[in-house]
């Protein structure tokens, strides 16, 4: 039984990317709103579970979960439905995939929140600083019109900010809110917006 002190441990994100050839975007979408999101939400650790659909970037799919640590990718429960583990639809559909990207990090601002609810949320912008010099938490924390900012860092050391805006923004809104300029320190900077299953 694995057990999560939310007083020791650190908030964590495991964030995925991907895009499916255009022939299997429907299945592809079914497969993650009836079986793949619902079978990690469910696991020990995973405090929320969210898609989103890419405006300015690519790839065109972003999942994202809220973890209570990273432990919660590390548990036998995790590995029973992961890798060698995984469905058979997982294992079809998973190598159809282009782009694909598995980043897991830890929250380092602001503290131990989580994001907001996603029917509250227009746009998310996700920017990718590799082993920056120093954190750019001093402009992200300029983000005060309408927005909600996290900061977290992978296992390379790589820092990952997600903005999550209350109303709708173009990508050069969010940029500068971001700490992100047109003369580097991004190497990402993806604009999102909610994904919402059509009947």
């Amino acid at each position: 039984s694995w057990a999560f002190s939310e007083s020791v441990m650190t908030k964590a994100l495991l964030l995925v990317m991907m895009e499916p050839p255009s022939s299997m975007e429907a299945e592809f979408n079914d497969w993650y709103d009836t079986e793949h999101l619902p079978q990690r939400c469910a696991l020990p650790g995973f405090e929320s579970g969210s898609r989103w659909v890419c405006l300015s970037g690519w790839p065109r799919w972003l999942a994202i979960y809220d973890m209570a640590s990273l432990e919660a990718v590390r548990t036998p429960d995790y590995a029973a439905v992961s890798g060698a583990n995984s469905t058979p639809w997982s294992r079809r559909v998973l190598p159809a995939t282009l782009g694909r990207r598995r980043v897991v990090a830890e929250q380092v601002h602001p503290g131990a929140a989580l994001a907001p609810p996603q029917d509250t949320v227009a746009r998310l912008a996700l920017a990718y600083f590799p082993r920056p010099d120093a954190d750019p938490a001093g402009p992200l924390l300029r983000a005060a019109q309408g927005a909600s900012l996290r900061l977290f860092r992978d296992t390379d050391g790589g820092l990952w900010s997600l903005a999550t805006f209350s109303h709708p923004v173009s990508i050069n809104e969010a940029a500068p809110l971001m700490g992100v300029s047109t003369n580097g320190g991004a190497k990402m900077f993806n604009l999102y917006a909610p994904y919402v299953r059509l009947a």
